[in-house]
């Protein structure tokens, strides 16, 4: 009997240990599946989040585009098309002409007609200079920045239609491009010009002057996306952070798939970066006034910016602080170092000894804290409270370790 039970007990245990490099590599297999899925949603919950803050809502949007109306890329793309449409409405050649020869009728020299034929031309040229000056100026008046704003403010709810798809009264679809309505800006400027003493500018008939934005086969695209990431909302960064945190918690080595995690959301949000620039190039290749064009972009998507910033040095410090909480040489000696210099003394706090994994986690739940509140953190903002937190833990350490007389 004893001959008999020993076989079986050893088949036995040698099947429990068959079973556990399996069940190892199954745990480890799951781990990262749901660590590399999650850190794929985290860019496309930060564009849903964008999307769903600071494009679909209006109060945002209008704070997000606002400093456009001082951007002087933009203002000398609006000066320069309005005060063009304005001085071929105003056709000064042909009213020097005129006046010229009406004067001729009235007895004028013709040898003197024809010398101030002669300088029509450079007559022509320095209304043109004039009514570009006045252009500017109304573009770069705090007037104008108002108007831009309110205008922003009442054509958000026409610029989500057109994205969605539904058509707008302002932004239209004409053959393959898309444009903007400068009408109401013209007849601004022309108002300043009258009352600057160009009188003739009463005579201008309404202008019905657009301004091309992008081809229309980029706004195809950019409305699949538009409502692909209205839809998802804030469910996409939810998800991502779920599956993030049920990978790093069915793995075997937790440590190292907390290191895994965070270099895999540092990776996520530097290939969002470069998604950023090629559609940056793709968007310029879409608008007429490319200076212009870059000062839109980089104005509508700097929030994205600053998020993947944010989440990037976010991904290191969690990589790093799991990396040297291990055992690795280089981690060891790092710990030693810090522990030798923090020993130095002989003051500690009985308490503090006492609550010491208390206290680590109070100073850590009130960096995470501090992360999630902050209104729109940048990647030096959570460098700041990284460093902040690990002052923290190194004043309880100091604190808390025993007198030099225990």
């Amino acid at each position: 009997m004893p001959n008999s039970e020993a076989p079986g007990s050893g088949t036995t245990r040698g099947r429990g240990r068959g079973r556990g490099p399996r069940r190892g590599l199954g745990r480890g297999v799951v781990a990262s599946i749901l660590i590399v899925v999650g850190c794929l949603l985290v860019p496309v919950g930060v564009l849903a989040v964008w999307s769903s803050n600071q494009v679909s809502d209006t109060d945002r949007y209008v704070d997000t585009v606002a400093p456009l109306a001082s951007s002087p890329p933009v203002q000398n793309a609006i000066a320069d098309r309005v005060s063009d449409a304005v001085t071929k409405r105003l056709d000064v050649p042909s009213a020097v002409n005129g006046a010229i020869d009406a004067l001729e009728d009235r007895g004028l020299p013709a040898k003197l007609g024809e010398r101030l034929s002669a300088v029509s031309g450079p007559i022509s040229d320095g209304v043109d200079g004039f009514v570009h000056a006045k252009t500017l100026q109304v573009v770069q008046s705090p007037a104008f920045a108002k108007v831009w704003t309110e205008a922003n403010r009442a054509a958000h709810q026409q610029i989500d239609k057109i994205l969605s798809g539904d058509g707008s009264d302002v932004l239209t679809i004409q053959g393959d491009t898309v444009t903007l309505d400068l009408g109401p800006l013209v007849q601004l400027v022309e108002q300043r010009l009258v009352d600057a003493g160009l009188n003739v500018a009463n005579a201008i008939p309404d202008v019905n002057l657009t301004y091309p934005i992008a081809q229309s086969d980029a706004l195809v695209k950019a409305q699949r996306g538009y409502k692909l990431l209205n839809a998802l909302g804030w469910i996409a960064p939810i998800a991502a952070f779920l599956l993030i945190g049920a990978g790093v918690f069915v793995a075997r080595d937790r440590r190292k798939a907390l290191i895994g995690a965070g270099l895999g959301v540092a990776i996520a949000m530097t290939l969002l970066g470069a998604g950023l620039i090629a559609g940056r190039h793709v968007f310029l290749d879409q608008v007429a006034d490319r200076a212009a064009g870059e000062a839109f972009f980089d104005t509508l998507v700097r929030f994205v910016r600053n998020g993947l910033r944010a989440l990037l040095v976010l991904g290191l410090v969690i990589a790093a602080g799991a990396y040297l909480s291990g055992p690795s040489p280089t981690a060891v000696r790092v710990r030693t170092f810090f522990t030798r210099t923090l020993n130095r003394g002989d003051r500690g706090s009985s308490w503090v000894g006492e609550h010491k994994g208390l206290l680590r986690a109070a100073v850590v739940a009130a960096g995470v804290l501090a992360l999630a509140f902050w209104d729109r953190p940048t990647g030096l903002v959570v460098l700041a409270l990284a460093l902040l937190v690990l002052a923290g833990l190194a004043m309880v350490e100091l604190l808390g370790r025993p007198a030099a007389s225990a």
